[in-house]
């Protein structure tokens, strides 16, 4: 079961990764991401974070995008959006935050479903940070974390979590993360052309 449990993890990161990658490299295809895994929650110091689920009929996977709105934060925005940092408006602002989260929960969404369709996603809501400080009484059967630097030691800009809420043990697989690689390779084989989202 401990093994079980550790390859589930392990691909729900590396697809989680993933999955934030692609989201901030079609936010700034010029920054060379850094990600790297994180062991626990207490280590994401981010003062908000934008929650989505990702859910079927067995479990639900609550997905955070935790983020600091803070002038870094503003400036990567108005960067992305091409706007002098001082002329972005507000709404602008958490448009923009709101729909980087969807597109993050959206892309590891699309990588869970070859594993698990059908899958349904929410709609993205701001909290604080301090609403998960010893108040959740949920159990996560699994629980993985990921940051996101915009250079090697860098502050992280941007981290992701994904916290899986199961009804049963066993009610969430998934394929390996290297037989889905293979599976998206011989598809784009197949085709001619890798689509990327």
């Amino acid at each position: 079961m401990r093994k079980a449990n550790y390859e589930l993890e392990s691909t729900l990161y590396k697809l989680m990764q993933v999955a934030l990658e692609q989201t901030l490299k079609s936010c700034d295809a010029g920054v060379p991401w850094v990600t790297t895994k994180v062991e626990g929650f207490a280590e994401l110091q981010h003062a908000s974070c934008i929650v989505l689920t990702v859910s079927s009929f067995k479990f639900k996977i609550m997905c955070l995008l935790h983020l600091s709105m803070d002038a870094a934060n503003r400036q990567f925005v108005a960067d992305a959006l091409g706007s002098p940092v001082e002329e972005l408006q507000e709404s602008e602002y958490s448009d923009y935050l709101l729909e980087m989260s969807n597109s993050f929960c959206g892309n590891l969404k699309r990588h869970l479903q070859s594993s698990c369709p059908p899958l349904g996603m929410s709609t993205p809501n701001f909290l604080d940070r301090h609403c998960f400080d010893g108040s959740i009484s949920v159990q996560f059967a699994h629980s993985v974390h990921v940051r996101a630097q915009m250079a090697v030691g860098a502050p992280s800009l941007f981290a992701a979590s994904a916290m899986v809420i199961l009804k049963n043990d066993g009610d969430l697989t998934l394929q390996h993360y290297h037989e889905h690689v293979s599976e998206i390779d011989s598809e784009a084989d197949s085709s001619g052309e890798l689509e990327l989202f």
